[in-house]
């Protein structure tokens, strides 16, 4: 990398003058590769995409009809690397709980913010469980939660459940300056970082109760008219989070693979609502620029995600009943 911390190979049109020069065929992996990322479970290859490149970030959040898969013959002289392999012969829940997972993000009879928590409500209950419990009770319990998401009475409880506004951005601007105090120094994210904290007064010596009435009025007046618009942004989101990291066993325990989804959530919502008070509004241009810069800055970073579900674990955070309270607004 330069001073700018960018690659000290590209041109002053900002291409990459090895491709310019030599060919695609000079590239090394990693550029060969990006923005893709593969993964090998048993003997199939899977193609997903971060969306830490721009482009990437724009053709998956901005497709209404939703994120569909399909199947291809890959060549055998495809450059790349595998970033995860998974063997469902350890894993044998895998495909179960994935495509489970997958259906529930996509299931837009109710929010986004419902159906992540009918998802917590899920893995909390099969927590619980043996694993040769599991194997015989998985498929009625995920018929039953598969129901429950479009049961008026089974939402009306969620909707009951307790907000608790204090708590959502007392924990989240705990995270977010213990990311500030690790060297943030990406520019796009810092601008977005910044544009937050000035929205929502995060960066003033106001009290978290002050800061309650700038987030509520950013909520319902310049946040929510915008993903009523665009409600598809974050299902797209969270459904390529699950596929690309291989969801729910990208950490040791099921749970924990929940409780990072929903962080991943909540703070780019976060990020989005300050921004749009700072804006006086959203467009798809802002919520690609943060998710860019977010996903580059944050989930590029194992170190900090490792560290976020320490600070959350030892907080005694990593709960149900913290997470609902996480997601509520």
């Amino acid at each position: 990398m330069n001073e700018e911390r960018e690659c000290s190979l590209l041109d002053e049109n900002r291409l990459c003058s090895i491709q310019l020069q030599l060919g695609h065929e000079y590239l090394s992996n990693t550029c060969a590769i990006y923005p893709r990322i593969l993964n090998k479970v048993d003997e199939t290859v899977e193609k997903s995409t971060t969306l830490s490149c721009p482009e990437a970030a724009r053709l998956v959040l901005l497709n209404e009809k939703g994120i569909q898969f399909f199947a291809e013959e890959e060549p055998g002289d495809t450059p790349g690397f595998m970033s995860n392999k998974l063997s469902t012969a350890q894993k044998e829940l895998f495909w179960d709980l994935r495509i489970f997972s997958i259906r529930i993000m996509q299931d837009r009879t109710t929010s986004i913010e419902n159906r992540l928590i009918v998802l917590g409500l899920f893995f909390q209950k099969i927590a619980k469980l043996d694993a040769s419990d599991l194997k015989i009770q998985l498929p009625t319990i995920m018929d039953e939660y598969l129901a429950s998401i479009s049961d008026a009475a089974f939402l009306a409880s969620i909707e009951n459940m307790p907000k608790h506004v204090s708590f959502q951005l007392s924990v989240c601007k705990s995270l977010i300056s213990y990311r500030s105090s690790t060297g943030v120094n990406r520019k796009r994210y810092v601008e977005c970082l910044e544009e937050m904290l000035e929205g929502l007064k995060f960066d003033e010596e106001l009290n978290l109760e002050e800061v309650k009435s700038f987030y509520a009025e950013a909520l319902q007046k310049y946040y929510t008219p915008f993903m009523e618009e665009h409600p598809y942004i974050f299902e797209n989101y969270l459904v390529n989070y699950i596929f690309m990291n291989l969801f729910p066993y990208d950490q040791k325990k099921l749970f924990d693979s929940y409780v990072l989804l929903v962080v991943n959530f909540v703070l780019v919502k976060l990020h989005l609502i300050g921004m749009a008070k700072y804006h006086e509004g959203l467009t798809t241009e802002h919520v690609i620029k943060l998710v860019q810069s977010f996903t580059r800055t944050v989930n590029h970073d194992v170190r900090y995600l490792e560290d976020v579900k320490s600070v959350l674990s030892d907080s005694g955070y990593s709960t149900m009943a913290h997470m609902a309270v996480l997601l509520k607004n």
